[in-house]
């Protein structure tokens, strides 16, 4: 009986020698996919993948400056579908030259609009940036709510 006790301790000490290095590896490096659309640059980017069946940008975004300097864009939100009311969010970050997110307060997240878009509609989403210092920019657009008759993401 000692010796079986013996045998299972020293089993145990053995496998736990081998597998607790394998959970000490220290702190992870978070990694950004290299595909995301927003690393690569792109200046529409749905964060919910279904909204590519339900939602389309009727051209390229529209970039100007006022007056006063400030980067002004505009993009036609349209809803695709023939039955279907979409509730949306979309929210603008813009940033320097540096690829510096610029925020209205230190540490502020930028708003979020809140769209309805009926059947076939079209919305112009327009926004403007709070200094000159602006340079580029991305609109991002998720669902803040989905309909019953609307497919589930499985």
């Amino acid at each position: 009986m000692k010796r079986q006790n013996a045998l299972t301790a020293w089993a145990l000490v053995t496998l736990t020698a081998l597998l607790l290095p394998a959970c000490s590896t220290g702190p992870y490096a978070p990694k950004a996919g290299p595909t995301s659309p927003e690393i690569a640059g792109d200046p529409v980017v749905f964060l919910d993948k279904d909204l590519v069946r339900t939602l389309t940008i009727d051209k390229a975004p529209i970039v100007t400056t006022n007056p006063n300097g400030l980067m002004e864009i505009q993009v036609g939100l349209r809803n695709k579908t023939n039955d279907e009311t979409l509730q949306i969010q979309v929210q603008t970050i813009f940033r320097d030259a540096s690829g510096r997110v610029l925020y209205s307060q230190i540490g502020s997240q930028a708003a979020w609009d809140a769209l309805t878009l009926t059947p076939n509609q079209m919305v112009p989403y327009t926004q403007r940036a709070l200094t000159k210092e602006a340079a580029s920019f991305t609109i991002r657009i998720r669902y803040l709510a989905r309909e019953d008759n609307a497919p589930d993401d499985d």
